[in-house]
């Protein structure tokens, strides 16, 4: 009787350890998968001139243009934050900003693509190639 009752037990065990471990793998599988939120955001002040105008209509426009099944699911987005809206307080003190800036980020990493953006605010295509190496960037480190 004790021998059916080890053996059930050490058969008990050796199942839990093969659950655990098809769980554990699961999981790593998953991690693995799936596809870093890309944001961009440019801040701003409420008073802007025709070229920060520009920098903010380009880099929307390269973004929804380059990325757009992942716009639309929700994995890239663009955002215009307004420095001057106390809603825009947290995540400008969040990501230590305080003028005028284009970033790329995905998780913890960033790009600062701000002199560019403005080089660029009147050439849709350069800006948009500006952005795309930034996206890159951001994956690849």
């Amino acid at each position: 009787m004790k021998k059916v009752i080890f053996l059930s037990f050490a058969l008990f065990m050796l199942m839990g350890s093969f659950i655990a471990n098809a769980q554990n793998a699961k999981k790593q599988e998953t991690k693995k998968t799936t596809t870093p939120k890309i944001e961009v955001y440019y801040f701003h002040f409420s008073q802007r001139c025709a070229t920060c105008h520009a920098v903010e209509d380009n880099s929307k426009l390269a973004v929804t243009s380059l990325y757009p099944e992942k716009v639309k699911i929700g994995e890239y987005s663009f955002k215009g934050v307004n420095l001057d809206e106390a809603s825009s307080k947290t995540i400008a003190a969040k990501l230590g900003i305080s003028g005028q800036t284009l970033l790329v980020i995905s998780g913890d990493k960033k790009v600062d693509i701000t002199s560019k953006a403005f080089m660029y605010a009147h050439d849709p295509i350069k800006i948009k190639a500006e952005i795309k190496k930034a996206v890159e960037s951001v994956l690849i480190r």
